[in-house]
């Protein structure tokens, strides 16, 4: 519902981000951090990351439990994404796979991680400077934890999506093995062959990626059509596209309920209001750049399968030449592995604001973030957002148009891309020390993978059944205003 337009005001003062990562500062050597990890190693040989242990919970229960804070109306859509496959369902209960990954033995080596690195979210997006770049691109699980938490998702995520492509056990198990040598390769070569400056300087551009051959292997057929159109994908081209006149003449998104619906004229205040404690933690120069803009309408907008049923909203600004800007809101939930699964570990925080949260780990795993990206809270309900442009030159990679080598080099590249983000945290020189390059690694994690794959596919057959039954209930919270 679009109302009388209001300027975003310039803050007053900048905000300053409170998540503790004391955990990965660390006052020692490379070398000596390397033969931390080649200690830890020799408590936790490789042996012990093979063996998958059996978890004991309640799946349809904890789907339920996890969908209390959802919004009740698009629970029915968010089962519907999760039931197409295993790989789907996958993505969407990011939390039982948390879970199931506290009560397995692990190196416990903290760097900041992405806490969802399945092969599905890595994707293009815009920089600063208007270059295309591929990276990481989902981080509403990040938090500081142990590097293998990332490496094993990333390895069922192969599995998962393999399957769903049809390729055969050994292609899936050829790649799998490639990206953990891969993973394996770029952390050693992090911190054996790059300075602090180097590792922080690297470039995820694609053109570069295009120019540089994975092992002489060519990069997916798909990425130059993306390269092409990507640009294309702008805040202008979302106006085209998710935007009409009403009555009165005025420029307001299209609605298709329940996915997307205009909000109470309440909510519009009270959104605008919290854009202007946004403004608090972007740039300076972000911030005197959005004060030229007013907000013209707002929607709820769900997108995605772990975060359908989330508030998230779209907010489409106008500038005083008359260009528009559209942001995405996104509610930062408590990492959802802690609802109604207590994954308490030694690097669990207590207190920090979530968006900040979010946003922190984002802008030390990317090597380049959106410079909209914010976030801010919300007093009267206790909510956490984070605030990022809506499809900037936003693009993912259609695994189901991918062949063998097509997706044995995207693995690649995913795990290249992991390795780099969390040799950003300076303890992943013990990382670098624990993984080395001996293969047995590899062995030892494909082992543990394929056997949590079945875990998922047990579980998705629980989840489809009750959705069959009709035993899973949809129990999620009224969207009214608060």
């Amino acid at each position: 519902m679009a109302t009388e337009p209001k300027a975003l005001a310039v803050p007053k003062k900048a905000s300053r981000l409170r998540y503790d990562l004391s955990q990965i500062r660390i006052s020692k050597t490379v070398n000596e951090l390397a033969d931390m990890g080649k200690d830890v190693r020799n408590k936790v040989p490789f042996a012990k990351l093979a063996k998958f242990i059996p978890v004991h919970r309640d799946v349809v229960q904890g789907i339920q439990h996890v969908e209390q804070s959802l919004i009740k109306e698009l629970l029915p859509m968010r089962h519907a994404r999760m039931a197409e496959s295993p790989f789907a369902f996958f993505r969407g209960t990011d939390e039982l796979m948390a879970y199931d990954l506290s009560k397995q033995t692990s190196t416990d080596i903290p760097v900041v991680i992405a806490g969802d690195a399945h092969i599905g979210n890595f994707g293009f997006y815009a920089s600063p400077e208007r270059k295309l770049l591929f990276d990481l691109n989902d981080f509403d699980e990040s938090t500081i934890g142990s590097w293998d938490w990332d490496v094993r998702r990333l390895l069922v995520s192969i599995i998962l999506a393999g399957e769903m492509i049809d390729l055969d056990n050994d292609d899936v198990e050829k790649t799998m093995r490639n990206a953990v040598q891969t993973y394996q390769q770029i952390m050693v070569e992090c911190f054996d062959d790059n300075t602090a400056l180097e590792r922080y300087y690297f470039s995820t551009e694609v053109e570069s990626f295009l120019q540089a051959q994975a092992e002489g292997a060519s990069l997916p057929k798909l990425w130059r059509k993306i390269k092409d159109n990507a640009p294309q994908r702008d805040s202008e081209q979302v106006v085209r596209k998710f935007t009409t006149l009403d009555t009165r003449g005025r420029l307001v998104f299209k609605e298709n309920a329940p996915r997307t619906v205009h909000v109470s004229e309440k909510r519009f205040k009270e959104i605008s209001t919290h854009l202007r404690s946004y403004m608090q933690t972007v740039k300076p120069d972000v911030a005197v750049l959005l004060s030229q803009f007013h907000v013209s309408d707002i929607v709820r907008h769900s997108v995605g399968v772990g975060s359908f049923g989330t508030r998230c909203y779209l907010v489409l600004l106008t500038a005083i030449d008359g260009s528009h800007l559209v942001l995405q809101i996104k509610e930062a939930l408590p990492t959802r592995r802690f609802q109604g699964f207590d994954v308490t570990t030694k690097f669990s925080q207590e207190g920090p604001d979530n968006g900040e949260r979010i946003v922190t780990c984002q802008q030390i795993l990317q090597r380049a973030s959106d410079p909209f990206l914010g976030f801010y809270h919300n007093d009267n309900t206790g909510r956490s957002f984070y605030v990022r442009q809506f499809r900037d030159m936003k693009e993912s990679m259609d695994i189901k148009k991918m062949d063998a080598d097509d997706f044995d080099t995207y693995a690649r590249i995913c795990a290249l891309l992991l390795a780099r983000g969390q040799a950003q945290s300076p303890t992943g020189a013990i990382v670098r020390g624990y993984v080395g390059q001996k293969k047995k690694l590899a062995s030892a994690l494909i082992d543990w993978a394929q056997a949590y794959s079945k875990q998922v596919h047990n579980d998705y057959d629980a989840f489809t059944a009750a959705i069959k039954d009709k035993t899973l209930a949809v129990e999620g919270a009224d969207d009214s205003d608060e």
